[in-house]
């Protein structure tokens, strides 16, 4: 209330102000005009005209001094409304800087003890039985691909092609060929009871069998016992030693990799000459050993995470054999269970 009365009264006084000086403007262009009233009618309007001209110019004056106190008032509702809204954007950012200070360090000291607590990475554990894995997965992964383009079509054919009768008589006769290295590897191993039993188990299975098409011996009650050079090799105490996949063959070692050529030399390819019948008895090998793999290769691509670790340690588990000294150690110490449970003397009673 106090500054519109104020305001009020300042705008009074400009326009009683302008009033008056309009009135002497008026005053001082009237009175040469009354004193040369007698002279011709030429000047009177250069007269009038400089009469006028003074007249103008307080009128502008007026207006000026009225349009005068709105603006000043104009002005001073601005400031009053923007000052308090500078202060405000002036304490905005203080305290959104404030804030943001606590939220940073916050933020800073979590990094900080994440850091602290994150285990360090540390350097990958090679496996101590496969040094090279870089260069047996990459021979592993072709080894896949070729099975997959290839081997697993030309086996899935075969075994829907061949009645089970038909390969089972192929997977037979393939079989009483490893029953015969197998006997021979047992005689090398200095088992020569277990020799024996393999050694009737070929020849029962050559003559009744039909040169081993049919597996009579199993009913017969003589077990199979498979035997190749490479376990020989370690009952008498050679290491397995580092584990190997070759291209085509697939996982080996380095001491079955060393007997692979006699393996493979001592096969039924081995009774041909021409080199013909031999790829040919290859290949049927070959084929029919995959087909015999196809349900579990399929349980295993769908159970493995990692079909190479899985593949591997079963591989050098399967091929871990005792040593002869193992065997007698194990043989000086013998277990007895009683089939009859103890009798309880005082039921004696």
């Amino acid at each position: 209330m106090t500054t519109t009365t104020t305001a009020g009264s300042a705008r009074a006084g400009r326009t009683e102000l302008a009033a008056v000086l309009l009135s002497a403007a008026l005053l001082g262009a009237a009175t040469p005009a009354m004193a040369q009233a007698a002279e011709p009618p030429e000047q009177l309007q250069t007269l009038a005209e400089q009469a006028v001209a003074p007249v103008q110019a307080a009128e502008q004056q007026v207006d000026e001094l009225a349009t005068a106190p709105q603006a000043d008032e104009e002005e001073a509702a601005q400031d009053q409304v923007a000052a308090p809204a500078s202060a405000a954007s002036a304490a905005a950012p203080e305290a959104g800087a404030s804030a943001a200070e606590p939220a940073a360090a916050g933020q800073a000291g979590a990094a900080a003890a994440a850091a602290q607590e994150a285990p360090t990475p540390g350097p990958r554990v090679r496996n101590r039985l496969d040094p090279w894995e870089g260069w047996n997965r990459k021979v592993f992964n072709f080894n896949e691909k070729l099975d997959e383009n290839l081997l697993r079509p030309v086996a899935t054919a075969y075994s829907d092609l061949v009645p089970q009768p038909a390969r089972q008589a192929v997977d037979n006769f393939f079989g009483n060929f490893s029953d015969a290295w197998s006997a021979v590897n047992l005689f090398l191993q200095g088992r020569f009871k277990n020799g024996a039993t393999q050694t009737m188990r070929v020849a029962v299975n050559s003559v009744f069998g039909i040169a081993g098409l049919i597996d009579i011996a199993t009913p017969a009650g003589l077990e199979k016992t498979s035997e190749d050079l490479g376990r020989t090799l370690g009952y008498w105490g050679v290491k397995t030693g580092p584990y190997i996949v070759w291209p085509l063959l697939g996982p080996s070692s380095l001491r079955d990799s060393v007997t692979l050529p006699a393996n493979i030399y001592y096969s039924p390819a081995y009774l041909f000459d021409d080199g013909e019948y031999k790829f040919a008895i290859s290949a049927l090998q070959l084929i029919n050993t995959r087909a015999n793999l196809l349900r579990v290769t399929d349980m295993l691509d769908g159970i493995a995470l990692d079909k190479y670790t899985f593949v591997r340690d079963a591989y050098l588990q399967r091929r871990t054999i005792k040593t002869h000294k193992e065997q007698e150690e194990d043989d000086d110490y013998e277990v007895i269970t009683p089939d009859e449970k103890p009798v309880n003397p005082q039921g004696d009673r």
